[in-house]
């Protein structure tokens, strides 16, 4: 079975055609950037100019330590269990993070470790269940198409575990909790599935590298079952994604591979905020840039992105972005504020009233939700919704951008810049923008307000919203939301909507002062997240919304050793049939499946 992988032409000069492709399971989904895709898919094709050397930089993805020490624990940490039988978790936790290649604050522990707690639970429930046998535990698993000729690799980012007797392959996907709700691609499940039941135990060195089959390993034979699970490891869910022969992956691979792999062809930039963790950025032609446009001196030795979401959070809690954006811990979603959930519902409202091309009238919003044009019947609001909803947008009436005729109107405009000169990639995401009758883009921004009335202060509208002196500086720099150039810069405006009342407040983004004032609003935020190295607790931190209160200033547990009892219950048997009581030590071999150091498999 060979599938064809498209041809790729880089945007920029290369030193050499690649060498290989491999195909990853992500890159089954098709989202982001396609000409990033297109690259990672070609591990050891470099632009002819090289990349500015950075410092590595700080870990950002906490569920990836948990997948490693899962696997120091079940592999190379065997030697340091107890002779009671217990499992090392915090030391694995602590190997997994001396050995990345990142560099790892201390505040990532408390969440790797109770994943890594959290999976060995969802294993020893699988276990007890009869849902899976006995298992050797193996960190990746490869099938290569064409070894010899255009060589293409499959592979997934998973915990691989291959039975005793070599029948059953099972890769368990990781996710921090809700895993009954993780959408995932067909092509993404049928990719994997093929990989566990075609592919081979296999080690590389550094990601560039081929794959190569497991140094002095016996290979396990071909596998009569494959399976492929979710696992969310801190709330202890599991979903089977595909149960089946590996003749039946192979059918899966077949139909729904083919048509993703399309994605490896490239041919598009979409700039976002990935743009700052991409290596070839340097050489992109699709990342605008736009030196000084952050107003700040200095100079981010590494590669930051920012968004003006980042810089309000900043600004209210420095640790609270900290965690949550810096570090990636796992997020706990609670009930949306009504403000919050006001705010977007009415910015959807809008965005589907904007997209019929005509303006917002009284007809819009009868009394009763029932009467509502058609075309607004699809955001399925409840009538309390709706009550409370219908004041707010009764003020967006006599400044709805379309009651001026002509006017052509984007919604939710995606707007990502590198600032070179400060070595920050900026995301932004108007509310909408348009070209109004004077020739000059508009970019406008709505926020709901609650009934305290609407602030008058222009320069305390800037500081406050970091969005909107985020657009007048780009707007005054150059920037245009169909990139043709044109000979004055435009405006920006907040649209303040009340209850009992509104405004349009506009910002030129053609007078010198007010650029100045926005630009310097802007440096101030941007300059005390940049430099920020302290990350304190904000002075009125919202720890009530914070999604990462949970981690903030936590400890580790007091004692983060699981025994043999706490994986299988306390009333597991642990008899070995012959009246004998097994050796803790040796259930937990059985448990978890770990491999001494030169042991092979018993096929």
């Amino acid at each position: 079975m060979s599938i064809a992988i498209p041809e790729w032409e880089p945007p920029w000069p290369v030193r050499a055609r690649a060498g290989y492709v491999r195909v990853t399971s992500t890159m089954m989904r098709g989202h982001g950037c396609p000409e990033q895709i297109a690259r990672k898919a070609r591990p050891d094709l470099y632009p002819a100019d090289d990349a500015p050397r950075e410092p590595v930089p700080a870990g950002s993805f906490p569920l990836g330590l948990v997948r490693d020490a899962v696997l120091v624990l079940f592999t190379s940490l065997v030697n340091a269990r107890t002779p009671d039988g217990e499992v090392p978790v915090r030391e694995a936790v602590e190997h997994a993070i001396e050995q990345s290649w990142q560099e790892w604050s201390p505040d990532v522990a408390p969440a790797v470790e109770a994943g890594v707690v959290g999976y060995l639970e969802v294993l020893a429930s699988l276990r007890a269940a009869g849902d899976l046998p006995p298992t050797k535990v193996v960190a990746d698993v490869v099938a290569v198409q064409d070894p010899d000729g255009d060589r293409v690799e499959f592979w997934a980012w998973a915990v691989h575990h291959v039975s005793l007797d070599g029948a059953r392959r099972e890769v368990h996907l990781l996710r921090w909790r809700e895993v009954e709700s993780a959408a995932l691609a067909d092509a993404e499940v049928a990719l994997i599935a093929h990989v566990a039941g075609s592919g081979y135990l296999a080690e590389h060195g550094k990601w560039y590298q081929r794959f190569v089959p497991i140094a002095g390993l016996t290979q396990p034979p071909p596998a009569h079952e494959v399976r492929v699970r979710l696992i969310g490891v801190l709330d202890g869910t599991s979903r089977e994604c595909f149960a089946g022969s590996p003749e039946e992956a192979a059918g899966a691979f077949e139909r729904a591979v083919p048509s993703a792999v399309g994605v490896l062809a490239g041919g598009r930039t979409r700039p976002t905020r990935a743009c700052g963790g991409c290596n070839v950025r340097h050489v992109c032609p699709g990342l605008p840039t736009y030196p000084g446009l952050l107003g700040v001196a200095g100079f981010a030795p590494t590669t930051r992105a920012v968004t003006p979401s980042d810089l309000w959070t900043h600004g209210a809690c420095p640790r609270q972005l900290h965690l949550m954006r810096d570090l990636g811990l796992p997020r706990e979603r609670g009930e949306a504020s009504e403000a919050l959930r006001r705010g977007v519902q009415v910015h959807a409202w809008l965005a589907a009233a904007h997209d019929r091309g005509v303006a917002c009238t009284e007809a819009d919003l009868p009394n009763d939700l029932d009467d509502i044009p058609e075309s607004l019947r699809g955001l399925g609001w409840s009538s309390q919704e709706y009550a409370v909803n219908r004041p707010y947008l009764r003020q967006h009436l006599p400044g709805c951008p379309l009651r001026e005729g002509g006017v052509r109107i984007i919604s939710e405009v995606e707007v990502t810049a590198w600032d070179d000169e400060a070595n920050v990639v900026l995301s932004t995401r108007p509310d909408a923008a348009y070209l109004g009758s004077s020739g000059a883009w508009v970019i406008r921004e709505t926020k709901t307000l609650s009934p305290r009335g609407l602030p008058d202060d222009r320069t305390a509208l800037l500081r406050r919203y970091p969005q909107v002196a985020a657009a007048v500086c780009l707007l005054a720099d150059g920037y245009r939301p169909d990139a043709q150039p044109l000979d004055h810069p435009g405006a920006v405006e907040l649209e303040l909507l009340g209850p009992d009342s509104g405004e349009v407040v506009s910002f030129d983004a053609g007078d010198p002062l007010t650029v100045l004032v926005a630009r310097t609003a802007l440096a101030e935020r941007v300059d005390a997240w940049l430099f920020d190295t302290a990350h304190p607790i904000g002075e009125h931190p919202p720890c009530g919304t914070c999604e990462v209160a949970h981690w903030c200033g936590r400890q580790p547990e007091a004692s983060l050793t699981l025994t043999v009892a706490d994986l299988l219950g306390p009333d597991a048997d642990l008899g070995t049939g012959e009246g004998q009581a097994q050796a803790p030590d040796a259930v937990l071999r059985d448990l978890v499946g770990v491999l001494d150091e030169d042991e092979e498999f018993p096929f």
